[in-house]
Parts: structure tokens; C-alpha cells; sequence
């Protein structure tokens, strides 16, 4: 449009230049034909004159989700030239929201300097990629464009960062973990219906000590006690005892033609957000944590004992993929058969201890979960709600969960889950 505006131009000026003749309008007509050259000029000597450097305000390469990252760019003109118009582009990954502008227009005047700056929202975990597609220097003609990138090809001009799942600091004593742990002593295999997750780190009522062995830390006689009955007691710690928690996430997340892209995808993060939070809590509460996920067909088994693992966890599962139809399922949905159901002692622990975390809950699954159930499991779920149709599917939920005798927890994806799992 700028060369057909230019054109018109020099055809009407040549035109009233040879009507009418006059010193002035032969002057206006030699401007304008070496009004390009002169264009050109101008921008590269601006380009020869304008420093840039790109600065990413985040050091770390992660940020969680809702977290906010940003990347600014200094601009300076080192020229007595004014540079009228600099287009610069910046990277916008889906799984970011922009919170401005992301192709800003700016100019220069002499020995000027600008700072530009450009902050994303994290909304959806995954890998992206933040920093500046180019800069240009533009003329104020419009007939050129030069980038200045192509000539700082060493500059670091983009950054990876990874974009975690979201951990709700869920209650300490909320009734999500006290009703999640039962016992079965090996002997009679029945579970002890008063033990819940405060034995787990107290000791079981009644049982609180025991004599002291040889190898017992000191820190744990009970000095007071052992005056009073002549004999070293130390305190039991039942919570060793106590085989790990198993958190199962289900791998397939369907994607019919009922279901929403945006809506798929939320759901997924709804649902490692979930099981993300109940790890962190588990692990505050010094509880290890088995989580189990479905990678390149085969299940796989992560122990998460401290917070430097559930950084790990979180990268790992920020890149994790969801199988979007049954017919992808290679295997098992749910790993059953390889669950292990002893403790490193040989005490049978109910069976097993699982929680499984669902984005798609179906028969297909209860009856998964049933059959683990049989196999004297105990095993709750926290299932995603679909909301296209929420009512229908979340009271289908509970009328199954009712049916295996398992906790059932809905979520919906407006839904803060701290103020669900409890």
C-alpha cells in the first residue's frame, strides 16, 4: 500500500510540476523522488545507532500456574537522529496470557532511551517460551523494514520456562486425610475402624512406647517414663510403619465432540492440581507418597519423600500427556496388577492404601476400581466435573461412589480445591 500511495504521489506531483511549471513544485517533485533513498539511509544509519538489550525479570525457569512472568527490553539511540517508528514483536505461547500489548509501537528521539516491558499470566502448565520475535526498524515511508535481531545474532532473545501445576495448601486435620487411612494388623486382617491419620503420626493409641532396643536414638526415651518404671522407654513411631500412600492418576481425559478444547485441557490441570495439592500435604505431614503414572504405555512408580521431589514431580508432570480416547489404551487403565499391597515389614496395610484422580469418570473406571477393591484395597477418588454436564455426571458420581463404599471428592473447575478436599 506504501509503494501505490508513493506512486500516486510522484505520478500527481510530475503531472502539476509539467502543467504548471513553477520552481517550486520541481523542487517538491526532486524531494519526493529521492525521498527513498533518503528513507533508507536514515533507518540504517538508526540501525547502526540503536542498542538493545533483552532482559528476562524472572531468574528461575519455572513459575506456577497464575504466577506472573515478564521480559523487558532496553532500547537506546546513540544517534543525534530521531528514530520515528520501531516495531517490536514479542513470543505469546498459548499456555500465556499477555497482560499488554504484545506488538508494541514506539519511537525514538535523540540519545533516547526506553525501557519495554511485557508481563504474561501463566494459565495452563506446559513448556513455553517467552522473549522477542524481532525488532524493527521501520521508515516513516513504510518502504522499509530492518531487522535489528539479524544483526545481534548472539543476543538471547527468547527464554524456556516451564509452567507448573498449581499447590493449594489443603488443612492439616482436614477430614480428607483422617478418613484416608485404615490398618489391618497381619494376624486378623482386620482394619482397626477409630485409626486415622493422627496415628498415623502420634503412634496407635495405647501403644504409644515400648522398651528401648539397642540402635534406638536417644532423642526418643522418654526420660520421665523410664525413671517411673526402672526401665529405658522410648516412644513408638507408627507412622514408619505405615506403607506409603499411593496415588493413582488416571490417564485418559476424553476429548468427544460434546467436550470443548479449552474445556479438556482444563480439566487436566484441574486434575494434577489436585493431585499435586494432596501430595504436598501428605508430605508436610511427613507421610512418603507413591504417584503413579501412565508413561509410553507402561505405568510407572515415583517416590516423593521432601519438597525437592515434589519440584520434580511438578516438572515432570507439567510435560505429562493425557490419552484423549480409550482406544489409545494400550494396557491397563489403572495399574491393579502391579500395585504392590505389603509394607517393607510384611503388615498388610487394608489391603493396599490408593487414591485415584480422575478427569473422566466412568462405568469403565468403577468397575476398575471396584476390582481393586476386592483385592482388599481401600481406594477413594477425587474426580474432575464435566461442565457440560455437571448436574447429570456429578449425581451419576455419587450414586457410584456410594455403591463401591468409597470417598468421593467433585471438582469443579471454578472450584478452589482447598475448600473441596476437606
Amino acid at each position: 500500500m506504501s509503494y501505490i500511495v508513493y506512486l500516486f504521489m510522484l505520478i500527481a506531483m510530475f503531472l502539476y510540476t509539467y502543467v504548471f511549471g513553477d520552481d517550486t513544485s520541481m523542487l517538491m517533485l526532486y524531494m519526493l523522488i529521492f525521498s527513498p533513498l533518503l528513507s533508507w539511509i536514515l533507518c540504517f544509519i538508526s540501525l547502526r545507532n540503536l542498542e538493545i538489550s533483552i532482559d528476562e525479570k524472572i531468574h528461575a525457569s519455572q513459575v506456577e500456574k497464575e504466577g506472573v512472568a515478564g521480559i523487558t527490553v532496553l532500547l537506546q539511540n546513540k544517534s543525534f537522529i530521531p528514530i520515528p517508528i520501531i516495531d517490536i514483536s514479542f513470543i505469546v505461547p498459548q499456555n500465556l496470557i499477555p497482560l499488554d500489548n504484545p506488538s508494541p509501537i514506539i519511537s525514538l528521539g535523540p540519545y533516547k532511551t526506553q525501557i519495554v516491558n511485557l508481563e504474561y499470566r501463566a494459565k495452563y502448565r506446559g513448556i513455553a517460551k517467552i522473549g522477542v520475535r524481532d525488532i524493527k526498524i521501520r521508515d516513516f515511508m513504510g518502504f522499509f523494514n530492518l531487522s535489528i535481531l539479524k544483526r545481534h545474532k548472539k543476543m538471547e532473545s527468547t527464554k524456556e520456562i516451564t509452567v507448573l501445576n498449581k499447590i493449594s495448601q489443603l488443612k492439616m486435620n482436614s477430614t480428607f486425610l483422617l478418613d484416608s487411612c485404615q490398618l489391618a494388623t497381619e494376624e486378623t486382617g482386620t482394619a482397626l475402624s477409630d485409626f486415622n491419620f493422627l496415628s498415623c503420626l502420634n503412634g496407635e493409641p495405647g501403644h504409644e512406647f515400648r522398651e528401648y532396643h539397642p540402635g534406638d536414638p536417644l532423642h526418643k526415651i522418654h526420660w520421665k517414663l523410664s525413671a517411673k518404671t526402672d526401665v529405658l522407654m522410648v516412644r513408638k513411631d507408627e507412622g514408619r510403619s505405615i506403607p506409603r500412600k499411593k496415588l493413582v492418576l488416571d490417564p485418559v481425559v476424553l476429548n468427544g465432540a460434546k467436550f470443548r478444547t479449552n474445556s479438556v485441557v482444563e480439566r487436566e490441570d484441574k486434575v494434577l492440581d489436585a493431585l499435586m495439592s494432596v501430595v504436598d500435604m501428605l508430605v508436610r505431614a511427613g507421610r512418603d507418597v507413591e504417584v503413579w503414572l501412565l508413561e509410553l504405555g507402561e505405568w510407572m512408580s515415583y517416590l516423593i519423600k521432601d519438597r525437592e521431589q515434589i519440584v520434580e514431580m511438578q516438572h515432570r508432570l507439567a510435560a505429562y500427556k493425557f490419552l484423549h480416547s480409550k482406544e489409545e489404551l494400550a494396557g491397563e487403565r489403572l495399574p491393579t496388577s502391579i500395585i504392590t499391597m505389603q509394607d517393607g515389614n510384611g503388615r498388610v496395610f487394608a489391603g493396599g492404601d490408593a487414591m485415584v484422580f480422575s478427569a473422566s469418570f466412568d462405568s469403565q473406571l468403577l468397575e476398575i476400581i471396584k476390582g481393586m477393591q476386592e483385592l482388599k484395597m481401600t481406594v477413594d477418588l477425587v474426580a474432575i466435573k464435566n461442565n457440560e454436564d455437571v448436574m447429570r455426571q456429578a449425581d451419576w458420581a455419587r450414586e457410584q461412589s456410594k455403591a463401591a463404599k468409597m470417598n468421593l471428592w467433585t471438582i469443579g473447575l471454578g472450584d478452589e480445591i482447598s475448600e473441596v478436599l476437606v
